[in-house]
């Protein structure tokens, strides 16, 4: 069970880093999106997503 944990948690580590490396290729700020989505994922895949979709738009 205490692997389960694990991959979870570098799961979460690598989405954070993806949210980083977004922000950073739309000129935002890559560590509040780090920790943002480090801390809060499906919140900030939720965000993530619907930003996109307007600068694609725009």
């Amino acid at each position: 069970m205490s692997g389960n944990y694990a991959s979870v948690g570098f799961v979460t580590f690598l989405f954070g880093i993806f949210c980083a490396y977004w922000a950073q290729m739309t000129k935002r700020s890559a560590w509040a999106w780090f920790f943002f989505g480090l801390f809060l994922a499906p919140i900030a895949g939720v965000v993530l997503l619907n930003k996109n979709s307007k600068d694609k738009a725009a």
